[in-house]
């Protein structure tokens, strides 16, 4: 029954969506109405995605459907706002582009903890989605990058899977995060300041730990 149900879904999804596509065009052939071409592929490439997350949606072991199935969204809605976005086009797709790719296998953990792989591929291409969409300055988009790795081995570390916790990762998420502060504060030239500044704290805490010696 289950099978049943989930392949009726998935047909009936497809032949509406089909059928719009197909009114559309006879439509704009007839002259009725005027359509670009990005105002259909877009809606048709999303529309596909929506049918493999049918998949899972009704089949929750299927979770590679939520790969092509974000992916396909992602390419849709790049391919129908891309007119409007301007100079600012390359940026913004890239990032709605990586995101919609590194989305899934985020769901793919909650899903599955078994899966707690997923978190790596995950972050990696978020972290990389929000670097797109920074001003062009590249030290600032490498601490950015840095602290998104750290943020997902941080993951790593806290959230919970089959084998309980992942001590390992908590050591590169230390470091990626020393290197993502102070790469950052570098681009913001904020390291004049609290590069002194934490050099008097730990020079006034090594005098008040000498007095009480």
């Amino acid at each position: 029954m289950k099978k049943l149900n989930r392949r009726f879904l998935i047909s009936l999804t497809g032949g509406i969506l089909l059928l719009v596509v197909g009114v559309l065009l006879l439509l704009s052939n007839l002259g009725i109405v005027t359509l670009e071409l990005e105002s259909v592929i877009g809606p048709l490439l999303a529309g596909g995605g929506l049918i493999f997350l049918l998949v899972f949606i009704t089949n929750t072991d299927a979770w590679w459907a939520l790969i092509p199935g974000f992916t396909l969204i992602g390419v849709g809605i790049n391919a129908f706002v891309s007119p409007w976005l301007g100079e600012n086009e390359g940026s913004v797709t890239s990032a709605i582009f990586l995101g919609s790719v590194g989305l899934p296998f985020l769901l793919i953990y909650i899903s599955n903890h078994r899966h707690w792989w997923a978190l790596l591929p995950g972050g990696v291409l978020l972290s990389i989605a929000v670097t797109q969409l920074i001003p062009d300055s590249p030290a600032l988009i490498g601490g950015i990058f840095f602290l998104g790795l750290a943020i997902t081995f941080g993951l790593l570390y806290l959230l919970p899977t089959p084998s309980g916790k992942l001590k390992w990762a908590l050591y590169p998420a230390g470091i990626l995060l020393l290197i993502g502060i102070f790469i950052t504060l570098g681009a913001t030239n904020l390291l004049a300041f609290v590069g002194p500044l934490v050099l008097l704290a730990f020079g006034v805490y090594v005098i008040v730990r000498a007095l009480r010696k």
